[in-house]
């Protein structure tokens, strides 16, 4: 023990044990969410766009909701593969450890050259008290484990772990052209690699410009960093010009994203999605809304011009263009207090642990820092976190947006504990460095515990609890559907062959069921009009099912329904407990 807290070098195996830990954890929750065929609703318009550019609906490419770059990716797997529909929620999921591999490769790309950093000699200082290497590999290893599998989550079908992979690898090059290395490749790397971020994630423009601010501004002398900056910009631009120009000609003015109008009316102006409709203080007026087809009960019809799974949920932002966000002072102080909200309980519930021993650290260290206060690269990175989670905290914070953003946070003010050389000092140093890793796994154990306990029969119901949404998180969104069984049973017992338009009785975004048969579902009645259908009277039912039919769809499906309903007319789909009626 005595020789890992003094080597100047973390052993091999040390490395290889934390890599494979990563790894392993990985691989279980993989297997998890494979077993449970574990999908969300975001996942269904990711392979619905991403096989849209892989065979060619160039009318179904443009998309103002979704980036491109991780539909590309797993698109592409599910073209290549052709799987079944037992296996293609499994094969996106094999498709996500692999991603989640390659953002280790990122990190630690990542990590070296932070390393490199905080060891190098610093000019002036002379020796210092730092945290004994292999105490510093674990502590980066732990923070990389919990952020992508606490927060990310290797399971969820959303391009966060593409988007922390990228980061990792930007800030990686941003540490090694601020370290001296002045090649001109390094420098449009970045740019490079900051614009597939954009392309992964749209709320990345900004801040893929805060970075490129950043290369302005870490050491180097004016000229050197105006060449950085230029090279850097250049190589952005190569990436992101023809997708903000493309984005800008389809929405009729300069933008990156549509998406950002829409997640503001989501998620600060209160607009309910997708009901937006009973919304009576949404501004603006929508140029292609949804259709009524019936009014009591509500049901809704959107067969064109969109062909995907759920044209609702393929392009939200197209659906409600039109709608404008109110900037107005409570709902924005609302949101900012929300999001402050969360970000309490991830830096003081979740790591309270973890911040008193870096505050505790960061008081050792700030007269030395205050003697000599500088942006350094690693400081940078902070800077950069820093302007991410404000960001966020504007709209909307979650999880996995902030995850890489707070594993360089704490990445940059790691880098920055240096004591004065002393024996005390460099005890007080590794005793900080032990406790912070333990506190990060104890996050990572509570997650495991929990959630495999509830996979297994033993969830918490202490005080009557519900499960939390760490805990249920993708595996259970979707409710208790089996959705390959339903696809299976619609194509082989029914006749439902792929593209067609049907409609549906219930909460859509979870039909992922519809996916799986490559069906359409071109009209519904929402969740909140369930009940008031099957209790109504059979006229009213007939006038629903005839609105259904006048739509285009030829059969209608129904979630399962309370054991009192009338289904006469109706069949079952296998064991699952849908219904389904033919209406043409």
């Amino acid at each position: 023990m005595t020789s890992l807290l003094r080597d100047t070098d973390p052993p091999a195996w040390l490395r290889w044990a934390f890599r494979l830990l990563a790894l392993g954890i990985g691989a279980l929750h993989t297997v998890v969410a494979i077993r449970s065929q574990s999908m969300n609703d975001d996942g269904i318009g990711y392979l619905d766009l991403g096989l849209a550019w892989w065979q060619g609906d160039w009318d179904a490419v443009i998309n103002l909701t979704w980036s491109p770059l991780y539909a590309w990716i797993v698109g592409g797997v599910i073209q290549l593969t052709q799987p079944s529909v037992w296996w293609e929620f499994p094969v996106v999921q094999i498709t996500n450890f692999f991603l989640y591999a390659l953002a280790l490769l990122a990190f630690e790309f990542f990590w070296r050259q932070l390393t490199r950093a905080y060891f190098a000699p610093q000019a002036g200082q002379g020796e210092a008290a730092r945290f004994p290497p292999a105490i510093w590999f674990a502590v980066g290893y732990s923070l990389f484990i919990w952020v992508s599998l606490n927060l990310i989550a290797v399971w969820a079908v959303t391009p966060d772990m593409c988007v922390a992979a990228l980061l990792y690898v930007a800030a990686g090059l941003l540490l090694k052209n601020s370290a001296g290395d002045l090649r001109a490749s390094t420098a449009v790397l970045l740019g490079f690699v900051l614009g597939l971020a954009y392309l992964a994630k749209s709320a990345t423009f900004p801040l893929g410009i805060a970075g490129l601010v950043l290369t302005a501004l870490v050491p180097g002398g004016a000229g050197q960093r105006l060449a950085r900056f230029g090279r850097t910009l250049a190589g952005f631009l190569i990436v992101a010009a023809p997708v903000v120009a493309v984005t800008s000609i389809a929405v009729g003015h300069p933008s990156f994203s549509d998406a950002v109008r829409f997640t503001y009316l989501k998620h600060v102006n209160g607009m309910p999605w997708p009901q937006w409709q009973t919304a009576a203080d949404i501004g603006g007026v929508p140029v292609h809304p949804p259709r009524q087809i019936h009014a009591d009960p509500a049901a809704w019809e959107f067969a064109t011009p969109i062909r995907a799974t759920y044209p609702l949920g393929y392009d939200p932002a197209w659906w409600t263009r039109g709608l404008e966000p109110t900037v107005a002072l409570r709902p924005q102080l609302q949101a900012i207090v929300d999001n402050k909200v969360y970000y309490f309980d991830l830096f003081l519930r979740q790591q309270g642990g973890f911040v008193a021993v870096i505050a505790l650290l960061g008081v050792l260290v700030w007269p030395r820092w205050r003697r000599e206060p500088h942006l350094d690269a690693p400081l940078a990175l902070t800077a950069w976190a820093l302007a991410a989670l404000a960001l966020y905290a504007v709209v909307y914070a979650e999880s996995r947006y902030v995850a890489p953003f707070v594993l360089l946070l704490w990445a940059g003010l790691l880098a920055q504990i240096r004591l004065p050389a002393g024996e005390w000092q460099q005890r007080t140093v590794a005793a900080g460095g032990i406790l912070m890793a333990l506190f990060v796994w104890v996050n990572i154990a509570a997650l495991n515990l929990e959630g495999f306990g509830g996979l297994i029969g033993y969830a918490s119901q202490r005080h009557g609890e519900q499960p939390t949404s760490a805990t249920t998180s993708q595996l259970e969104v979707g409710g208790a559907a089996d959705h390959p069984a339903i696809a299976e049973v619609l194509r082989t017992e029914f006749g439902l062959e792929p593209g067609m338009p049907v409609a549906f009785i219930g909460y859509s975004y979870y039909a992922y069921w519809a996916r799986l048969g490559r069906l359409r579902i071109i009209a519904e009645l929402r969740p909140e009009e369930f009940e008031q259908f099957w209790t109504a009277s059979p006229a009213v039912r007939d006038e629903v099912l005839a609105a259904f039919a006048s739509s285009g769809a030829r059969v209608i499906l129904s979630e399962p329904v309370p054991t009192s309903a009338s289904i006469e007319g109706w069949e079952a789909v296998g064991e699952t407990g849908y219904l389904i009626r033919r209406l043409h």
